[in-house]
């Protein structure tokens, strides 16, 4: 059996993050990745210099006729560009006659990139919060996106497991908050969903290779989800994998560099 995964967001023209790393991430598992661009970015490791917005039909036909053909089993959503292409997918999942609601989905908020960089402006924010993450089976913020969504401040990981708590109050089922962004010497992710709130510590690795981490978490974690794994067992499995891709990824451009993602994922959830 193929896994599909139904891939939402922007290119990246240095190939680390958005569509390019989701293609990577879900062939990595053995799964296949068909993609929706939402936007198209001039950036490399250094900088993102612009970013054309698709229009919202062209995004629509594109969902519109992948779904008529393809059969995915997750829908991964990453950077969606404005509040008109969030609006356009909001409505589609809002049709009850239609298949998606009976397929998983995993939304990555791209508010904020690896550079402090804003991808979204206020109204298009606020258009994701109020749209979209009722649908959403599986988010995974970054520190400065889940401030974003729940107007709390996040200084330790007492604070990550308060505001997991509190989006998931706003409709989503699992919460999967990354907590790379604190600065301490060692990593803490937030897993909250209908079994508690857990968290897991890892090792801070020594590398400027983080260019499309987390669009690789999420991906990981969509591909794994189609497989038939649970959210958790997705997480830590997907989470093993971005760990290993750092570590073995070549210096690329002089800025943060992508991710290795020929490396194979590991069997083990431990």
């Amino acid at each position: 059996m193929v896994y599909q995964v139904l891939c939402i967001g922007h290119s990246d023209s240095c190939a680390g993050t958005g569509i390019q790393a989701d293609i990577k991430t879900v062939q990595a598992f053995g799964g296949y990745a068909s993609t929706i661009v939402t936007a198209v970015s001039v950036q490399n490791t250094q900088e993102v210099y612009a970013i054309h917005i698709i229009p919202p039909m062209m995004v629509y036909d594109q969902i519109h006729k992948v779904m008529d053909d393809l059969k995915p089993k997750v829908i991964k959503v990453g950077m969606l560009g404005n509040e008109d292409i969030i609006n356009m997918l909001g409505d589609m999942l809002d049709e009850e006659d239609k298949d998606y609601n009976s397929i998983k989905m995993i939304i990555d908020p791209v508010m904020v990139n690896h550079l402090g960089v804003s991808m979204l402006d206020k109204d298009a924010r606020d258009a994701l919060k109020r749209r979209l993450l009722i649908h959403s089976d599986v988010l995974t913020p970054n520190i400065d996106e889940a401030i974003e969504l729940s107007g709390i401040k996040i200084r330790d990981v007492d604070d990550m497991c308060h505001v997991a708590e509190v989006l998931r109050t706003l409709g989503v089922r699992s919460v999967i908050l990354k907590g790379g962004a604190l600065g301490a010497d060692n990593v803490y992710d937030v897993v909250c969903d209908d079994d508690g709130t857990k968290v897991y510590q890892y090792e801070r690795l020594d590398t400027r290779a983080t260019h499309g981490s987390g669009t690789t978490l999420s991906a990981g974690i969509a591909v794994n989800m189609a497989q038939g794994l649970n959210v958790r067992d997705s997480f830590v499995r997907a989470r093993a994998f971005v760990s290993k891709a750092m570590m073995a990824a070549e210096p690329i451009g002089s800025g943060f560099g992508p991710l290795n993602h020929t490396v194979k994922p590991d069997d083990s959830l431990e």
